[in-house]
């Protein structure tokens, strides 16, 4: 492949607005979800969430009953809704990334245009990532803010809403959700400017963000020293399901930790028994508590943060190497 060469040539200063109007119906778009999102999210958090409250207290009032039946409402359905929405947004900006923001320029020409116009192509691609990342901060902080709020709306009854841990309240509830929201922006650009296709950018771009955010949940609870618990037998596991889990089983009389043996007996007794027999004196569980959650959280942003300068350092240089 030949490399374009490009004159050097001043920056032209009306660079951002003209990114600003090419791009004015994705920023729409982004308004719009932001608003209907957060507006959503409000409403879960007033009247949804006290039309809940009521109905516990209605449950509670009527459990002497043989039969009750209670509307609970729409709090949990909505929230749930909500919360795979926000899951969603770092795809959506991918795609855009991918398709919209390089691919479709280098392929209609658009960008090449504006390099030979007194536009540096280092320039082109700052304003391209600068403007909307931080529209993507501002827009994703806010519902982030807005979604810990419904979260936290049932505060009397924290056993009925969703666990702290739970993989998509985990990352909606902190700071995670607005760094991938910024990684699925990289992963867009430098593949927007590798494939140069649209619909190709595209779906690369999608996979390639599917990709790299699972791998950071994956990655999530081995970044910080977990909590392990034992208790006897007689106690069952200790804190089972209180935090995100690593692994659970029997602890031996030597002190290991090893998986439970499987047991068809009928009774829990006999297979304590069993157990016992087999040199266990009880159970273990290795978890990250509610304490964790920051510590979590902030080390995950940072893997994904490292992350997206490296894409952004390598979107320059792909650049770099095209244009001379």
């Amino acid at each position: 492949m030949s490399t374009l060469t490009v004159p050097a040539a001043p920056a032209h200063p009306r660079q951002a607005r003209w990114t600003f109007l090419l791009h004015r119906w994705a920023l729409l778009v982004w308004a719009v979800l932001v608003v209907v999102i957060g507006g959503l999210l409000l409403w879960t958090a007033g009247p949804l969430a006290d039309e809940e409250e009521r109905a516990w207290h209605r449950v509670d009032m009527c459990r002497r009953l043989s039969r009750c039946v209670v509307d609970m409402g729409s709090y949990s359905g909505t929230y749930t809704l909500l919360t795979y929405a926000m899951m969603l947004l770092p795809f959506v900006v991918a795609a855009w990334a991918g398709a919209a923001l390089t691919a479709r320029e280098l392929e209609s020409g658009t960008a090449l245009m504006a390099w030979t116009q007194g536009v540096t192509p280092v320039r082109w691609l700052a304003v391209r990532l600068a403007l909307p990342a931080a529209v993507l901060t501002a827009g994703a902080t806010l519902l982030v803010a807005l979604h810990r709020f419904a979260w936290g709306a049932i505060e009397d009854r924290p056993d009925r809403r969703p666990a702290w841990w739970a993989p998509f309240t985990f990352h909606a509830n902190g700071p995670t959700i607005v760094i991938a929201c910024l990684t699925a922006l990289a992963v867009g650009t430098l593949t927007g400017l590798l494939v140069r296709r649209t619909l190709a950018a595209l779906g690369i771009s999608v996979a390639a963000s599917a990709l790299l955010l699972g791998g950071a949940h994956w990655l999530m609870p081995r970044l910080w020293t977990p909590v392990t618990e034992v208790a006897p037998f007689r106690d069952g596991y200790p804190s089972l399901f209180d935090g995100v889990e690593i692994g659970h089983g029997m602890v031996t009389r030597g002190g290991a930790h090893v998986p439970t043996p499987d047991c068809t007996a009928t009774t829990m007794e006999s297979c304590v028994r069993l157990y016992e027999r087999d040199g266990g004196t009880g159970y273990f569980n290795t978890f990250h508590p509610a304490s964790h959650y920051w510590p979590l959280q902030l080390t995950t942003s940072a893997v994904l943060l490292v992350v997206t300068v490296l894409l952004t350092a390598a979107s320059f240089a792909v650049l770099r190497r095209r244009t001379g």
